[in-house]
């Protein structure tokens, strides 16, 4: 296996991989048949800026003029909503991003996150009143309806210590390209438990809060009736997560047959799967996935991702990102940015942070790593098109080779292994 190029002869069948996701078409079968006809033979050399939507097996796909390396690093026809559920009664928070209209935000202001509402009460109470040094304004707004059509889900995990609103850059980008992005805090994994020296009940424990936020988004209940039913498509779902949320993502779709795709960023099983000796953490998921990882990360070792790629099933793809580090796939190195980052907020506003915590609130954020701004439209791109691919919109993989070529100095390697079925 060449595991420094793009895919040749051993992986030139990748694009006849057939994933068990794919419906049937839906009535509109002309508009079916023409959109698929013209992504299948569009090139794979140009980006694309979206203007149209089409019906792809029931649900609204944003299209492109030619689909290629570059077509999803861009936002999409859509805006993005933001809304925050709630999986029960005093029970953890989710946070939803879907797809607007453009017509429905204009004139309103982006939503913004505070990253003091994560620490727990004895902490927070340091904040200076009117400190606005951890606040991060992303790409989503509030209070606007759902965009009309039908839409395939993502379920989101972050990572241990991390919180729901983490990885902003790609999960309000992905709304934009017409996806429902649901991601939960982790109770005893995310920044409060963790602060509050909380015991983690383990990955078991996280897999049940995201098949509960699975059915949430699915069930007809006062959170989720009026405003997202009608709008999901049950039939098409990915697990996709960061660090430990990776971890959590695979095991999800092990215990989950609802899942269609899974994507770890940074995050497989230690080592590779199946390490534990009983649950949905000791077995291989059977669907199609995608591994990503920086080169230099110092969290998670880039060689324990590539043992955990080794044993995927087929069809599978790795992604690794050339001198980033752990946070290139969330948004923390850029909050509070030009005041030195998060750890020294945390000092200036004398807020101890454990030593055992502060490389997995910095790892990538400064030279020698290559900054993390550089590496998010390859990341967009990447997820965008696989999350295409295997839910059938894109019958070609255009979208996902040749990203070496189109991001030379950002792409350390992208390997593909097509199904053993195909």
């Amino acid at each position: 296996m060449d595991l420094g190029g793009e895919p040749m002869s051993a992986r030139r069948s990748e694009g006849k991989a057939r994933f068990s996701g794919a419906a049937r078409p839906s009535r509109s079968g002309i508009v079916v048949l023409v959109t698929t006809l013209a992504l299948v033979m569009a090139g794979c050399s140009a980006s694309s800026s979206p203007s149209a939507t089409a019906v792809v097996h029931g649900d609204t796909v944003p299209t492109v003029s030619t689909l290629g390396p570059t077509s999803f690093t861009g936002p999409g026809p859509f805006a993005a909503g933001e809304d925050t559920l709630q999986l029960s009664p005093g029970g953890p928070l989710v946070e939803v991003w879907y797809p607007a209209t453009r017509a429905a935000v204009t004139g309103r202001t982006q939503a913004t996150y505070n990253v003091e509402a994560w620490l727990p009460p004895a902490l927070r109470s340091l904040i200076p009143a009117g400190f606005t040094g951890a606040v991060y304004k992303t790409d989503a707004y509030r209070g606007v309806p759902v965009a009309p059509g039908r839409f395939p889900l993502v379920v989101f995990t972050h990572g241990y210590s991390g919180f729901r609103d983490q990885s902003t850059f790609l999960t309000s980008r992905l709304a934009s390209w017409g996806f429902v992005v649901a991601a939960p805090d982790l109770p005893d994994n995310d920044l409060t438990a963790v602060l509050s020296g909380a015991s983690s009940q383990g990955i078991g424990a996280d897999v049940v809060e995201q098949q509960h936020t699975i059915t949430l988004m699915g069930g007809d209940n006062a959170a989720t009736s009026g405003k997202f039913s009608g709008h999901l498509d049950m039939s098409r779902i990915a697990a996709v997560g960061h660090s430990l949320g990776g971890a959590v993502s695979e095991a999800l779709a092990v215990a989950d047959a609802r899942i269609t795709t899974f994507i770890g960023m940074a995050g497989a099983t230690v080592g590779s799967f199946a390490q534990s000796s009983s649950g949905p953490a000791s077995q291989i998921p059977h669907q199609p996935g995608m591994l990503m990882v920086g080169t230099a990360d110092q969290v998670v070792a880039p060689s324990g991702i590539l043992a955990a790629f080794g044993s995927m099933a087929t069809p599978k793809r790795l992604v690794t990102l050339h001198d980033f580090g752990h946070l290139v796939f969330a948004d923390i190195c850029e909050i509070g940015a030009g005041q030195g980052g998060l750890l020294a907020i945390a000092n200036e506003v004398h807020i101890t942070i454990p030593a055992s915590l502060k490389k997995l609130a910095s790892d990538g954020c400064a030279s020698p790593d290559t900054p993390v701004t550089d590496g998010w439209p390859v990341i967009r791109q990447a997820v965008t098109a696989q999350l295409r691919h295997a839910f059938g919109f894109d019958p070609s993989q255009a979208g996902l080779t040749g990203l070496r070529s189109a991001f030379p100095k950002t792409v350390a390697r992208n390997v593909s292994v097509p199904s053993t079925a195909s």
